[in-house]
C-alpha cells in the first residue's frame, strides 16, 4: 500500500464529518486462561465505547503521538500464527494451543473469518517474537463498513491479544466513528499490564 499514515488518516477523515466528541470510554484488559500451554499469560485488550453501534476502525501511531507497546519479556509468537488475526486460522485455534494463544493485533475479529484487518508500516519486529510493537508512521485498520469495527452489545472492540511472561506498557491512538457517522480520535491511550506473579 503506497501511502503514508498522514495521507491515510486525512483520507479517512474526509470520508465522514469530523467531531470533537469522543465515544471512547476506556481501555479494558481481560486475561485469557491459557492453561499454561504456552509461556506466560495471555491478555486481550479492548476499547470500550459509549454505544453498541459506535466503531473503532484504526489504531495507529504518528510523529506527534507514537505507538509504542513493549514487554519486559518477548511476546509469544506461534509459527502457525501471524501479525494480525487474518493469519489466525479458525480451524487451527480449535486444534492447536500455540495458535489459539498467539500474540496478534486486530480490529474486532479474533480469527480469519470475515476479517478485513490490514496493516500499514508496522509489525516486523513484533512478528519475530520481539518485545515491542512500535511506529511513528503506521497503523492497523479495517474498512469502516466492516462488521468487526462495531462495538456490539458489550460496547467493546477487540484490538490485540498479547501473550508474555513479562510486564507490558504502551501507548497508542485510535480513530472511530459514532453511530451518527461522525469521526472521533482518542490520542495517547495508555496500556499497562503488570508482570505475572510467580
Amino acid at each position: 500500500m503506497m501511502m503514508n499514515l498522514k495521507s491515510f488518516l486525512s483520507v479517512s477523515f474526509m470520508l465522514f464529518a469530523c467531531s470533537a466528541f469522543s465515544q471512547y470510554k476506556g481501555i479494558e484488559i481481560e486475561e485469557v486462561d491459557n492453561g499454561g500451554l504456552v509461556p506466560g499469560k495471555t491478555y486481550r485488550v479492548y476499547i470500550t465505547l459509549a454505544n453498541d453501534s459506535d466503531q473503532v476502525f484504526i489504531a495507529y501511531g504518528d510523529s506527534l503521538h507514537p505507538l509504542d507497546i513493549h514487554s519486559s519479556k518477548p511476546f509469544y509468537q506461534s509459527n502457525q500464527g501471524g501479525l494480525t488475526t487474518k493469519n489466525i486460522s479458525r480451524k487451527l485455534t480449535k486444534e492447536n494451543a500455540d495458535v489459539k494463544f498467539d500474540s496478534w493485533i486486530t480490529i474486532g475479529a479474533e480469527d480469519n473469518y470475515n476479517n478485513s484487518t490490514e496493516v500499514l508500516n508496522i509489525g516486523e519486529e513484533f512478528e519475530k517474537s520481539g518485545t515491542s510493537l512500535t511506529t511513528k508512521d503506521g497503523a492497523w485498520f479495517c474498512l469502516p463498513e466492516s462488521p468487526s469495527a462495531y462495538a456490539g452489545a458489550d460496547k467493546k472492540v477487540l484490538l490485540m491479544q498479547l501473550t508474555t511472561a513479562g510486564s507490558v506498557d504502551g501507548v497508542f491512538s485510535i480513530m472511530g466513528r459514532t453511530s451518527e457517522g461522525r469521526n472521533f480520535q482518542e490520542l495517547n491511550i495508555k496500556l499497562a499490564i503488570p508482570a505475572p506473579k510467580k
